[in-house]
């Protein structure tokens, strides 16, 4: 059984990045939702704060220079990778199942549209990957397709490869050390309400912070 995640890494990672190249650098990041998100939460000065699927770091750059954080991302895409070390971005050609980071070494990690192309057979690694490198205290932001249920349909752009819509909060909340802070649904272009499920996008903002005896 070839792997999603293999394909990514040989090939589509790259294709991701050629079709969208131009959205990351027209995009408002004022207004994106983690962006947003990260500017409310109680952050007491410079953070460490990782991005899984980071694509060319714009993202991560933009958080670096307007709060200071100190910034590092993984993308399967050898390209993007390679623009995000030329904007001077930690970067590192990985994925999320296997991160190439030491324990508790966040203070923030962030999903930001990745985890709907991942593998089911990974999910059970991917969520011991992020909690292993997020401190504790720390922040898991995760902003993804949002279904009630699981919900796969075939990727428009390969075939063979297909996404997945669930309830990708629930990957940690099972854990005491997991408070639910933060949740909203939306539209996933217009970032407002909408009725029709198909169309939900949610941003979820878990705490870490383990209860001491």
């Amino acid at each position: 059984m070839t792997l999603q995640r293999d394909v990514f890494l040989n090939s589509e990672g790259d294709a991701w990045l050629r079709r969208n190249e131009s959205a990351p650098g027209s995009r408002d990041w004022q207004t994106d939702p983690i962006c947003r998100k990260l500017a409310e939460l109680s952050l007491d000065g410079a953070r460490n704060v990782l991005e899984i699927g980071c694509a060319d770091g714009a993202r991560l750059q933009y958080l670096a220079q307007k709060h200071g954080h100190r910034v590092a991302g993984v993308d399967p895409s050898e390209e993007a990778v390679s623009r995000a070390m030329q904007s001077g971005i930690r970067a590192i050609r990985a994925t999320a199942d296997s991160l190439p980071f030491d324990c508790g070494e966040f203070d923030v990690v962030i999903f930001g549209f990745c985890l709907y192309l991942c593998d089911d057979v990974d999910l059970f690694k991917i969520a011991l990957e992020a909690d292993r490198v997020l401190a504790d205290p720390g922040w898991l932001l995760i902003l993804d397709f949002e279904a009630r249920a699981p919900l796969y349909k075939p990727y428009h752009h390969l075939n063979g490869i297909r996404s997945r819509k669930m309830d990708n909060k629930s990957m940690f909340l099972w854990h005491p050390a997991y408070t639910l802070a933060c949740y909203e649904k939306f539209h996933h272009v217009t970032r407002r309400w909408t009725d029709s499920v198909d169309d939900w996008v949610s941003l979820a903002s878990l705490r870490k912070c383990q209860l001491k005896p």
